[in-house]
């Protein structure tokens, strides 16, 4: 009985698969087996962080494509409410004043252009005294202009044109034209034939050869009579004193642009400008620096 093995002993079979299921001293990874874990675990590392910096630049780049169009959109309202401000104002104004919105539309693109043109003919150096100088002459012709229709001084000469010259003048229906309309049919006739002779002569003085010089004179003469006719349509109209200081104003503003740009543009001096917008003492700087560095180094040395 004593020598009979217990149940509780571990037989040698069962040891024996016990120590080869876990080995009790383990061999540690070698420096190579170490070095790969680390590395991986690094690269995966910053691969993370890679991940999480390109999901918060996304959302970044998103907030910030948000912010500028809501950002367009409301500088846009508030570019349009300036220019329905100023056009509105414009033409309140010259409706109150003048009576008429249209002198609004045409004060308003009048000074539009004229801002435009002195604004481009700014940058040309020397150009503000030429401004000025068109500045005033546009100034008194406007306020000449102005006092000779606020006078009727016009209407009048081409009312006795009328009755002394066109006196029989009819319609295009065969009714006489009336007193009151006359000076407006003088003058539609006389600025419309006076208009165009002085197109043709241009025509014919600007252009050479025989069929180019036929064409523009046909041409301009044609340009120069409407303009006349509508001119001669102005003038006949007697004008009360809001609608005199309203041509005026047109006229100064038209008139501006015009002699603006002519005058600036005339004797503008280019090269200067030129040179203004060039570095001209960077570049004759780094031209001597490259001579005397050929000087002092000279490339084809002969021995």
């Amino acid at each position: 009985m004593a020598d009979r093995p217990s149940s509780s002993d571990p037989s040698p079979s069962s040891a024996g698969s016990a120590s080869s299921g876990k080995p009790a001293d383990s061999a540690p990874p070698s420096l190579g087996a170490q070095f790969g874990r680390t590395r991986t675990a690094l690269l995966g590392l910053i691969s993370a962080h890679f991940k999480l910096l390109s999901t918060e630049l996304s959302e970044i780049m998103a907030e910030i494509r948000r912010a500028a169009i809501l950002g367009g959109v409301a500088l846009a309202c508030f570019f349009m409410a300036g220019v329905v401000a100023l056009v509105g104002s414009i033409l309140w104004l010259d409706e109150w004043v003048f009576g008429s919105i249209g002198w609004g539309a045409l004060h308003g693109s009048t000074l539009l252009i004229a801002t435009t043109v002195t604004l481009a003919m700014l940058i040309i150096p020397h150009a503000a005294p030429r401004l000025g100088l068109a500045f005033l002459v546009s100034l008194v012709v406007a306020v000449v202009a102005g006092a000779v229709l606020w006078l009727q001084l016009t209407s009048r000469a081409l009312g006795w044109v009328g009755s002394t010259f066109f006196g029989g003048l009819t319609w295009f229906d065969g009714h006489a034209v009336s007193a009151a309309d006359r000076p407006i049919a003088a003058g539609v006739i006389v600025l419309a034939v006076l208009f165009g002779v002085v197109g043709a002569i241009v025509g014919l003085a600007v252009e050479t050869g025989a069929l180019n010089r036929i064409v523009a004179a046909v041409g301009i003469a044609i340009v120069g009579a409407i303009v006349g006719g509508l001119l001669g349509a102005l003038l006949g109209v007697p004008m009360s004193w809001g609608i005199s200081i309203a041509v005026a104003l047109a006229v100064f503003l038209i008139l501006y642009a015009i002699l603006a740009a002519i005058l600036v543009l005339r004797k503008a001096d280019f090269k200067e400008l030129k040179d203004r917008l060039l570095p001209n003492q960077t570049i004759e700087t780094t031209k001597e620096t490259i001579e005397w560095v050929r000087e002092q180094m000279p490339l084809g040395r002969k021995s």
